[in-house]
């Protein structure tokens, strides 16, 4: 008997060293059911899937990324060693960048892969346009929404990069007709806008900013992306 239960407590410990962990983080004003679809896929998938909702109006990225450390260390905790990846949307992306850049972030969360889908990495022309009227301006509120309306063409890089241990994919919509945008865009953010100043992969998905997370596509891209084998196992 002793034997048998060895072997299942190896067993148990072997699967749960392999388990795929994926946080999915919203945009601005969304809510957690805007990354429901990939929840449903990833845990059909195998992953360990949390969906982390912020009040995003209420405070700066900087500070929603300091929060969202806390559930990195949570996760971290309950899985140490094992790499935590991200699929983002929008501002999410942001989040996600100033978290990895905190003092506080484990590094499991920086060895993981990230999913950046429409993310506004250079700034918005879209949210510089809307911020010249007032009514707008008091829907964004002042922190994290006028951030969105305010930074210039240089983009976010003040809250640092992603780290070189991870791998990142910037998947940009093109179902927009937005006159304010230059450019290819879904809408609220253009395709060159979506890009990031270190290396990373890019791909685009012919949907709107606001239906893009709900897209066959999008999830099959993200899918492909965070379940392939490492570079350095690959044949």
């Amino acid at each position: 008997m002793r034997k048998y239960f060895c072997f299942f407590f190896l067993v148990v410990t072997l699967l749960q060293a392999q388990e795929k962990i994926l946080v999915c983080v919203h945009g601005f004003m969304r809510s957690k059911s805007n990354m429901s679809y990939f929840e449903k896929s990833f845990k059909e998938r195998g992953w360990d899937v949390y969906l982390w909702f912020y009040p995003s109006r209420l405070k700066t990225i900087e500070e929603h990324g300091a929060s969202l450390t806390d559930l990195l260390n949570f996760i971290a905790k309950r899985h140490p060693g094992e790499a935590i990846s991200f699929v983002t949307h929008s501002m999410g992306g942001l989040v996600v960048r100033s978290a990895v850049n905190h003092e506080d972030c484990p590094i499991e969360a920086k060895i993981g892969r990230a999913v950046l889908i429409a993310p506004p990495n250079r700034g918005s022309a879209y949210g510089r346009f809307l911020n010249m009227f007032e009514p707008f301006r008091d829907i964004a509120g002042p922190y994290a929404g006028r951030q969105l309306m305010t930074t210039q063409e240089d983009g976010f890089d003040a809250l640092g990069q992603f780290p070189s241990s991870m791998e990142v994919l910037v998947i940009a919509g093109t179902c927009g007709f937005n006159l304010a945008i230059p450019g290819k865009n879904d809408g609220k953010v253009g395709v060159s806008e979506t890009r990031l100043s270190t290396p990373h992969e890019f791909k685009k998905v012919f949907a709107g900013h606001s239906w893009i997370c709900h897209t066959p596509k999008t999830v099959e891209i993200a899918s492909e992306f965070l379940e392939r084998e490492e570079t350095a196992t690959s044949p």
